[in-house]
């Protein structure tokens, strides 16, 4: 018993152990996949178009087509001067970073430069850096002017977010950082398939919380400037009663490539408008023109009042003489990056994020199920139509929560469970029931191959003491084989009797029939028990007609190779039987027993005296009249029965 129970925990630990793995392997490398898949689906259904509070300026293939790239930074000026003061927007976030100063265009940085003190509307971007560079060490001077331009302040009250893999703030042109009023974040980082799913809120460099691009827009929208970092939730209020984003930790790569640790968010996609953007989108030289029109007292082509107290993002995507910032998404191929920043900004506007639902909730939902097939559901078929019950259950629960703005593994789980279910199937049959194994050793006696396989899958089919039942017995005999043998040597007799019965014995299984015994050269075929049959004297003139036929071919290869000629003669009838197993427990016969057995060998025993090949007694005929062309014989005498019966000679089965 110890023993057993041994073994039982070492296959339960087994199989705990390759649902882990293929759980995990799984949910890396394919629900991600399928994720994306339904995401790009279902935002033409729930997202329909974004709002409309953020637009894209954007300095695309018709701005560097009119003005040559790169651009005076003045040029830029001109443009946030037209946002903030002529359009009177929210915000404004600038997606370039500016790194260095134009030493050919030296007035026009400077203009630039003076332009920041009076943009009040406009974010700044930088970037955090994860290698070490001479950016690393910053005298104290330049990190406090830095740090005095964050103007949101973030409460880390997590346990999770302490440390960071950032090394490094990149290095900004002294007069920009000295005349900028607002910093944020603008970093971007993708999965290791290089496809960008979530974004980060904000960054944790040095003990310090910093707002990215989209949260400081956001702030400066709303006019708040306090927000507390949680472990799962990043909140505009203690008790997160007001904004409540859902975050979590990741390791993902930044724009170098190298492996960071971040605060990151699902982003919650809107369908796509066009190319590159689901956001509206203005060309920067409509703008730039629309600014000088105004200058000049002449109609603006873009009208100020369409983009009064929204949140626009200034950048860069062109690819004549410049270069694209695009990332691949979930729902485009190509998705510009300007794009992603406004994607997050709705996302807080709107407060509806897609939160990431525990991963203990769904693994132990796949275990337990799991852990069902293990111990409970036993038939291959049970196992199929249970897991794939699972599987349709979890795809509705799994769109359920979509729709609901939580994101859940769809894969991970399905796979699993039908792995397991194919694992459980393989175990039971390397490790048959003992009483399953005994029933095939005894069945594999007397049995064909084919027919114990069908009996094999109920064995209640095989009911030990035996029935009485309606079956129809086939005889079938060689003609005069006794003659015939004495001029053969046995291993000729045991070469002409093997291909002749494995001709005959497959027909018989083809038909659902059994061979319950062989009498010499004869062969006695049970139709109706133990294979249940409504059908079964039709199934067995069927395969009389076909053994006839088959024999007809045998007969012509055994005369070519000069072996001897046979004929066969069949004999059928339909009546009630005792068929079951009889013997001891160490030796077991299935066997039919009575006198309609007898009456099938005596009708084949006419063949010889009428000249016929193929009889069926009247019990036979009434049950497939309808179904054969037959010739009635006189009614005969047969020994056993008080009165004589019709027997009729098939000719064809119609």
């Amino acid at each position: 018993m110890s023993k057993f129970i041994n073994q039982k925990a070492i296959i339960f630990i087994f199989f705990f152990i390759l649902t882990l793995i293929i759980f995990f392997i799984s949910q890396k490398y394919i629900d991600n996949k399928v994720n994306d898949f339904f995401i790009k689906q279902f935002t033409a259904i729930q997202n329909k178009k974004s709002p409309s509070e953020v637009v894209l300026v954007v300095v695309d293939d018709k701005s560097v087509e009119r003005i040559a790239w790169p651009w005076q930074r003045s040029l830029f000026s001109d443009i946030f001067n037209f946002l903030e003061y002529d359009c009177k927007v929210k915000a404004v976030v600038f997606q370039n970073v500016v790194t260095m100063s134009d030493t050919y265009n030296v007035e026009s940085d400077n203009t630039f430069y003076s332009n920041l003190r009076s943009q009040n509307r406009l974010i700044n971007s930088f970037v955090f850096l994860s290698s070490n560079l001479i950016y690393d060490v910053l005298p104290k001077e330049y990190t406090d002017v830095f740090n005095s331009k964050i103007k949101i302040d973030i409460e880390n009250r997590s346990k999770v977010y302490k440390n960071a893999t950032y090394k490094a703030i990149i290095k900004l042109p002294k007069l920009f950082l000295e005349n900028a009023k607002n910093l944020a974040s603008i970093a971007l980082v993708e999965d290791d398939d290089k496809i960008l799913r979530n974004y980060m809120p904000v960054v944790i460099f040095k003990d310090k919380v910093y707002p990215s691009v989209a949260l400081s827009a956001y702030s400066m929208y709303k006019g708040k400037n306090k927000y507390y970092l949680y472990d799962n939730y990043l909140c505009d209020s203690e008790d997160c009663t007001g904004l409540k984003l859902p975050v979590f930790p990741k390791s993902a790569k930044d724009y170098i490539g190298n492996e960071v640790f971040v605060v990151a968010s699902l982003l919650n996609w809107y369908k796509p408008t066009e190319n590159y953007y689901s956001h509206k989108k203005y060309s920067a030289i409509d703008i730039l023109e629309s600014y000088n029109a105004i200058k000049n007292g002449l109609t603006p082509k873009i009208n100020p009042q369409d983009l009064k107290d929204k949140i626009v993002i200034v950048g860069l995507n062109a690819d004549k003489n410049v270069w694209e910032q695009l990332s691949q998404t979930p729902v485009l191929e190509k998705q510009a990056d300007i794009d992603i920043h406004a994607v997050m900004i709705d996302n807080l506007i709107s407060n509806k994020f897609f939160s990431v639902n525990k991963f203990d909730y769904t693994f132990i939902i796949t275990f337990l199920f799991c852990f069902f097939i293990i111990k409970g559901f036993k038939g291959f078929k049970e196992n199929l139509i249970y897991t794939s019950a699972f599987a349709i259950l979890y795809f509705g629960y799994y769109v359920y929560e979509y729709f609901h703005y939580i994101s859940i593994p769809i894969i991970a789980p399905i796979i699993t469970i039908y792995f397991t279910a194919v694992m459980k199937y393989i175990y039971s049959i390397i490790t048959t029931d003992k009483n399953t194994e005994k029933l095939r050793n005894i069945m594999g006696k007397y049995f064909s191959k084919d027919v114990m396989k069908k009996i094999i899958t109920d064995a209640d089919t095989l009911r030990l003491g035996g029935v009485r039942a309606i079956v129809t017995i086939l005889f079938v005999d060689i003609r005069n084989f006794t003659q015939i043998s004495e001029n053969l040597s046995p291993q000729e007799v045991s070469s002409v009797l093997n291909e002749y019965f494995s001709t005959v014995e497959p027909i018989v299984g083809k038909y659902n029939g059994i061979v319950n015994k062989y009498i010499g050269d004869g062969l006695l075929a049970v139709f109706g028990e133990p294979i249940k049959s409504d059908n079964h004297a039709y199934n067995a003139v069927k395969c009389a007609s076909e053994i006839i036929y088959n024999v007809k071919n045998l007969r012509e290869k055994l005369i070519a190779e000069n072996k001897p000629r046979i004929d066969i003669g069949i004999g059928i009838n339909t009546g009630e039987v005792f068929a079951g197993n009889i013997g001891s427990e160490e030796r077991l016969e299935y066997t039919v027993i009575g006198d309609n057995v007898n009456l099938a060998s005596r009708i084949e025993a006419f063949n010889h005296i009428l000249k016929t090949q193929f009889l069926i007694s009247e019990y036979t005929y009434e049950k497939v009249k309808d179904c054969v062309e037959v010739v009635k014989l006189s009614q005969v005498n047969i020994k056993g029965k008080s009165k004589p019966i019709d027997i009729y000679e098939v000719l064809r089965i119609k």
